[in-house]
């Protein structure tokens, strides 16, 4: 006898100890799949909600303002700079940079198994070396992480019989106040908004007819146009703060700041500007529905629940903002991405509840007993709890990507419990009549079998998980929904499906007219 033929009861033995235990041990049996089923409804639960997987890229940023510069100035004197310097980093893919006047961008982007928490400080020490080297009047460049899910998941828009600075202080002061305090709101970003500016529109003539030059403009608001530290008064047992606030709070004050003594007489700023109390440059506009707004975008944390969060504002909105909102003002929803997630979830949960029914259709019409239907059904949900488990437990969300491999292991996770229960069932009819030794019979002949399909389908899936880049990054979960999924479809026909076998399954030596002619051809 080969050392494989001495070698195989041992091996089917063992295969056929998981099923037989089941078998005797049936409440046992039961538990399991419960504490899946427990594990898996607390998880659904609980599992965000998102349009796609969660990528992180490590992207790093470093913006710097040198403002009046043109392009070529931001290209020669900061650009090539910070490029030469952060070139030097390790992990690096590629560079690249914006100059545009007054702002030069530099975004560079990393191997996608660089830590970015790691580039970051590594790219803001190298920026740190070349401050000296840039132009004095540029601002400290800020270096910032570049994260993709930072767009807003919703719009709001703001409209009414209000100027647009009134909108503007009303957006900024009030509504972006009580939003941000929602929980997993990260920023709220403002659109379409122009700041508060006073602008001196000077008179060229009239500057020339007071001999008054821009430098003196500019020198007088140097001088006068302060406001200072004034340290504290000290006297005996009381100590008073000093104010030195020189700053003229309105255009009425604004325009009695003195200029110059051209003739010994002062001119005053009125003499030669007009002094507006305006908005600052339109260098960016919103509208809704025709009407000027300012628009409120809602970034949410990474990782967080993008339905739960858009559900949470609109709650505020109803029940905190919107009494409150003076007569005149409208505050609307502009756009929201919940909407299209809902419909693209509800779509595919959908398609998950009609495979499950049409799944079990076919089964009831091939096998035309209700009781082996409902024992190869009850695989269908304990298997996708499983995978919805570990689905939280590995911080995944529900998905386009998640959700289409819980519907593709539908058809998946029935193929090992019909297999293990099909053989059972014949095993009832070559006679043995005892329901608990013919449970054991069958699942042991099949065991080998149905492991061996089981790991062909892991040897699919599973090393997609492995997969590198961004493709790898974006089928990560669900490969590991479906890997999951099979296991856990395996574990399933080896104990729950043979220990309903061996006390549900209904055994009928008749047979219907489709039977008899798929056996018989």
């Amino acid at each position: 006898m080969s050392e494989s033929a001495r070698r195989r009861p041992a091996l089917q033995q063992l295969g056929g100890s998981l099923p037989e235990f089941s078998i005797r041990r049936h409440v046992f049996a039961y538990m399991l799949s419960g504490v899946l089923l427990l594990f898996g409804l607390i998880s659904y639960d609980r599992i965000g909600v998102d349009r796609f997987p969660n990528i992180e890229f490590p992207v790093i940023s470093v913006q710097t303002v040198l403002p009046g510069a043109s392009p070529e100035i931001i290209d020669s004197s900061i650009a090539n700079l910070i490029e030469g310097a952060v070139n030097s980093v390790p992990g690096i893919e590629h560079v690249r940079s914006t100059s545009a006047p007054g702002v030069s961008v530099v975004i560079v982007q990393f191997v996608l198994d660089k830590d970015q928490d790691v580039a970051f400080n590594e790219v803001q020490a190298k920026v740190n070396q070349v401050l000296p080297r840039l132009p004095k009047d540029a601002d400290p460049p800020v270096v910032a992480k570049v994260e993709f899910g930072s767009l807003p998941i919703l719009w709001l828009a703001l409209t009414g019989d209000r100027t647009l600075q009134q909108l503007n202080e009303y957006a900024r002061n009030v509504i972006k106040k009580r939003l941000e305090t929602i929980d997993g709101v990260g920023e709220v970003r403002l659109g379409g908004e122009r700041e508060r500016t006073i602008r001196v529109n000077l008179d060229p003539d009239l500057m020339a007819a007071f001999g008054i030059a821009a430098n003196d403009v500019i020198g007088a608001f140097a001088t006068e146009h302060v406001r200072l530290q004034g340290g504290f008064l000290v006297g005996g047992s009381r100590e008073l703060l000093v104010q030195l606030d020189l700053e003229y709070h309105n255009t009425r004050e604004l325009e009695e700041l003195i200029v110059a003594y051209p003739a010994g007489a002062p001119i005053r700023l009125g003499d030669i500007a007009e002094v507006e109390d305006g908005l600052a440059d339109r260098r960016e506009f919103a509208s809704f529905n025709g009407q000027p707004s300012v628009g409120l975008g809602i970034i949410k944390v990474q990782k967080s629940n993008t339905v739960a969060i858009v559900e949470e504002v609109e709650r505020r909105l109803q029940e905190d903002i919107l009494p409150e909102l003076p007569h005149g003002l409208e505050l609307q929803v502009a756009y929201s991405d919940a909407d299209l997630i809902e419909d693209i979830v509800a779509a595919l949960e959908e398609h998950i509840l009609l495979g499950t029914l049409l799944t079990a259709l076919v089964v009831l019409l091939f096998l035309k007993s209700l009781s082996a239907t409902l024992i190869i059904a009850a695989a269908i949900p304990v298997s996708l709890l499983g995978a919805v488990a570990v689905m939280y437990f590995s911080g995944f969300t529900f998905n386009t990507m998640t959700l289409l491999g819980l519907l593709l292991l539908i058809g998946v996770v029935v193929d090992d419990a019909i297999v293990v229960l099909e053989n059972i069932y014949r095993q009832r009819e070559k006679g043995n009549r005892d329901a608990a030794k013919a449970a054991m019979a069958g699942s042991r002949q099949v065991v080998f079998a149905v492991l061996a399909a089981t790991l062909t389908l892991v040897a699919i899936f599973a090393p997609v998980i492995f997969m590198e880049g961004i493709i790898g990054s974006f089928f990560q979960s669900f490969a590991v929904v479906v890997t999951v999924g099979v296991l856990v479809s395996l574990f399933v026909s080896l104990t729950l499906t043979p220990a309903l076998c061996s006390r549900h399954l209904g055994f009928s030596e008749r047979h219907g007219p489709l039977y008899k002619f798929i056996e018989t051809g």
